[in-house]
């Protein structure tokens, strides 16, 4: 039903009504699907609507369609941009699925954001990119740390009384920000621009494997925080050098 959707005619022409700019119909990707998800009309309508449309010749239509816009937008590399914003849009979709409270498409569309920003700067700084993104958390951090500590001096202890049961904490959640996601990204699209000597898959744990080739090997970047974690890891362990590229692109 998803794949359905997403290749679907109806959304193609959701996307075209979107914006002017190529760059808001890349984003309104996210938007539109988020509205449709979050609709309780969704689950009980789009099975007729979607699954039982005929079948297409072109089952990248919405693929093509983002590198087009991708393209007109001023893209270097329109065709991954589009593979990229599809499967960020697809794993928000398969979240927002099992949890309609979920923000993971709109954390997509800040992550695609960066993305698109990206693409279309001409002068962008690789490495910078990835440094800026660690400098804002690690400042996010710190001013939440500090917080947390002015806090805890400035408030009284409370009167003792009888304990009463307290409601268990809330778990933390698995979502990974955008600017965590949008991050990997970064470290993805750096190693492009360099002699990297990739891990071998075959000596890794089966599930470290198949973390490492969906998000490493093909590019899908998962939402999951924990995971996130676990791709950074795995990207540390990568060796690159950029200089013959460096020199290459100086004559």
């Amino acid at each position: 039903m998803l794949t359905a959707l997403l290749q679907s005619e109806w959304l193609i022409r959701m996307l075209d009504k979107s914006g002017k700019q190529a760059s808001h119909k890349l984003l309104g990707l996210f938007n539109i699907l988020d509205d449709l998800l979050s609709s309780p009309l969704y689950s009980e309508n789009a099975p007729q609507t979607f699954e039982s449309a005929p079948e297409t010749n072109t089952p990248e239509r919405l693929q093509n369609y983002l590198a087009t816009q991708a393209q007109l937008a001023g893209a270097r590399l329109p065709d991954m941009l589009a593979n990229q914003l599809y499967f960020m849009a697809l794993s928000a979709c398969q979240e927002k699925l099992r949890n309609k409270q979920s923000s993971a498409l709109q954390h997509a569309r800040h992550a695609a954001q960066a993305l698109i920003d990206e693409q279309t700067n001409r002068e962008i700084n690789w490495l910078a990119i990835r440094n800026y993104s660690i400098v804002i958390m690690a400042l996010f951090s710190g001013v939440m740390g500090g917080y947390y500590w002015h806090m805890q001096l400035t408030t009284k202890p409370p009167i003792q009384t009888a304990e009463a049961p307290q409601p268990p904490p809330k778990p933390l959640s698995l979502e990974a920000s955008p600017s965590e996601t949008a991050a990997i990204y970064s470290r993805l699209e750096t190693m492009k621009h360099g002699d990297c000597r990739l891990l071998e898959a075959l000596q890794l744990p089966d599930r470290v494997k198949s973390v490492y080739i969906e998000n490493i090997i093909n590019g899908h970047v998962t939402t999951n925080r924990d995971e996130q974690i676990l791709v950074n890891q795995l990207l540390d362990q990568v060796q690159c050098n950029y200089t013959p590229k460096l020199m290459a692109n100086s004559k």
